[in-house]
């Protein structure tokens, strides 16, 4: 029976919305921390209190440390900025445009090196040019204006650390077990299309989306770690260390691009032809367990078992053996024994770095039994 389309409908927005849960609690953080900003400036009586429904809108982030990070990031901007170019605002009080502009360039100039020497200070030329040319600054106390101006932004910082604490909290460390999840799918689906490569052409295009996709993610897993570890030194959660999580993960990327360099074209017959079972049992043993690694950094839980990708391991090392005792490696060409020797060392250094990560994922799973759960920020 045809599903009526507003099932269809249905059905796709439900997919949507579990896809993208992430940047919805997100962007609830961010309305609900617009609005009580908005309500607490007008409470206190603020003249510019959008001030503080600015600074909620830019410094909450996806997770709770990310947030933590930019609330520190503008408030170090927003004092260097204000101060400098309020001292600038007094030293030029009713001088004329040339004046102003040359004042303006004065203080734009040292804060935009600062800004580019260190990306806390980012914020600092721009805070300095409003306390400058702010009509309002221009006719009251440059330095009323700007303690008005670093309330306004406290004001606003507080309220977006508070709304991250309390409304759909999202922890550093469940993006990252999320993230580190959807590099293994990634790996693992790169892992048998390379294995696949060794005996027969494979689609190069296909190869390649991997190796952008997994190069992303693991770029994203690097600042998720640091948002991790800004929440551990703020007492926050008491996660482990998210850093031997993003190493191990750039290691087992960084074996599998050998592996794929190793496999770059189908190895002649006969050797071939003997290893292809073995290559087979390998590939799918292999891309089964990464699957399942994947799937338990996603719910955080325990890693699945090495047996079979261990069974499969030692089958292509009897069979190399066996290639060896044979002498079928004699008469091929050294590149090709290069091949086949530096996919070994590949294959025995992914086992390494991969049962690591499976430890990382023992380290984080959640302490409940009775089976996985979903992963939710």
């Amino acid at each position: 029976m045809t599903a009526s389309p507003i099932a269809t409908l249905v059905g796709n927005l439900g997919a949507w919305f579990a896809r993208r849960h992430t940047e919805l609690r997100l962007a609830v953080r961010m309305a609900v921390a617009a609005v009580v900003a908005y309500g607490l400036a007008e409470a206190a009586g603020l003249t510019q209190g959008y001030w503080a429904v600015f600074t909620t809108v830019i410094v909450i982030q996806a997770s709770v440390g990310g947030s933590l990070k930019a609330t520190v990031e503008r408030l170090i901007g927003t004092l260097g900025g204000g101060a400098y170019g309020g001292i600038i605002a007094l030293a030029i009080a009713g001088s004329n445009g040339y004046v102003r502009a040359a004042g303006l360039a004065v203080a734009v100039l040292p804060l935009a090196v600062v800004a580019a020497v260190d990306q806390r200070f980012r914020i600092a030329p721009i805070t300095a040019v409003i306390v400058l040319l702010s009509p309002t600054g221009q006719t009251t106390s440059p330095i009323l204006f700007t303690l008005d101006r670093i309330g306004e932004i406290l004001l606003g910082s507080v309220v977006a650390i508070a709304v991250s604490l309390l409304v759909l909290p999202a922890r550093a460390h469940n993006l990252l077990t999320a993230a580190t999840g959807r590099l293994l799918g990634y790996l693992a689906d790169f892992f048998v299309l390379t294995l696949d490569g060794l005996g027969a052409p494979v689609d190069a295009a296909e190869v390649r989306r991997l190796q952008i996709a997994s190069r992303r993610t693991l770029a994203q897993l690097e600042t998720i770690a640091e948002e991790a570890r800004r929440e551990r030194s703020s007492r926050l959660t008491d996660d482990p260390d998210p850093d031997p999580v993003v190493r191990t993960a750039h290691r087992v990327r960084n074996d599998l691009i050998m592996l794929a360099r190793a496999a770059i074209t189908p190895l002649p017959d006969p050797v071939g032809a003997k290893l292809r079972s073995a290559l087979h049992g390998l590939a799918s043993a292999g891309g089964t367990w990464l699957r399942g690694l994947s799937e338990a950094f996603a719910m955080r839980g325990r890693p699945p078992p090495l047996e079979d990708f261990d069974a499969a391991l030692r089958a292509y090392r009897n069979e190399i053996a066996a290639l060896r005792q044979e002498g079928t490696l004699r008469p091929l060409p050294a590149e090709t024994v290069g091949r086949i020797y530096t996919l070994s060392f590949a294959l025995d250094q992914l086992r390494e770095n991969a049962g690591d990560l499976a430890d990382r994922a023992a380290e984080l799973a959640r302490p409940e039994g009775g089976g996985l759960r979903r992963n939710t920020p």
